[in-house]
């Protein structure tokens, strides 16, 4: 057989367009020699080796990926998609090496799992699953403050204004929006945070914190006094496979460890 008929004996869950970005983009070593030929033929006692993901598409970790999906890690200060500003966005770097499109969105400076359809069918599922809340999104947060009760809900009508910041109003003036936190840690300054959202609307967590006193740290546009990076992370996303039928939950690792553990005795994250 040729490379790309082994690579498809070999990895049966990943489509042909995958296996062929893997060839062109350096991942696929033939007896340790890097090779792009799809079409190289092979003998038997040839040994085939993938390489990093990451070579793929530079600066975007890849936490998941089969033929109906990607799950990337994105990184804070990158968009989620393009926008009229043409700075670079997690979409079009990762279409560098990927035929991808969008399922969802976290803000610019929230890092984190995001999920990246693989076609207009998976594209379609995940929107069916995303209007049913049947996702379970968990993030976590460090935020200014000590929140005295230990877990608790938030529930607040929100809207986005003109300036595209969003703000609490009333229920015939905004969209539900509902988040469930648990503290995990606290220090004297700050609150270490494991949320989960019920809903998910823009600035969600961000504008709620703010609304209860707590701003996320490094969230100047709600609040906070300080220059840090925004303490926002998606840390965990758990869904069942809409084609395969798997229960998968992805982690993002936690970015901000210098800002301290999210230990609180024997629970860790």
């Amino acid at each position: 057989m040729n490379l790309i008929q082994t690579l498809q004996a070999k990895y049966p869950d990943s489509s042909r367009r995958t296996l062929l970005s893997w060839i062109k983009w350096g991942r696929v070593a033939v007896d340790g020699a890097v090779t792009t030929k799809a079409n190289e033929l092979l003998t038997p006692d040839q040994e085939i080796t993938i390489g990093k993901k990451d070579k793929i598409v530079e600066s975007i970790p890849i936490l998941y990926e089969d033929r109906y999906l990607i799950v990337i890690d994105k990184p804070s200060g990158l968009l989620s998609v393009p926008a009229e500003n043409d700075l670079p966005s997690a979409l079009s770097l990762l279409r560098e090496g990927y035929s991808a499109l969008p399922v969802h969105r976290i803000d610019q400076d929230t890092s984190g799992t995001l999920i990246f359809a693989r076609g207009v069918q998976s594209q379609e599922r995940f929107d069916e699953m995303f209007e049913k809340h049947e996702l379970e999104r968990e993030y976590l947060a460090i935020v200014e403050g000590n929140i005295p009760d230990q877990s608790g809900t938030w529930e607040s009508y929100l809207r986005e204004k003109e300036n595209y910041d969003v703000e609490v109003t009333t229920p015939e003036l905004g969209k539900l929006a509902i988040t469930h936190y648990k503290v995990i840690r606290r220090t004297k300054k700050f609150t270490y945070l494991r949320l989960r959202l019920e809903t998910g609307k823009k600035h969600q967590i961000r504008v709620q914190c703010m609304e209860a006193g707590y701003p996320v740290m490094g969230d100047k546009r709600y609040g906070s006094l300080h220059k840090e990076r925004l303490c926002l992370h998606a840390h965990r996303i758990s869904f069942t496979h809409p084609f395969t039928g798997k229960r998968l939950t992805i982690t993002a690792p936690i970015p901000f460890k210098k800002f301290g553990s999210f230990e609180n005795n024997e629970v860790v994250l």
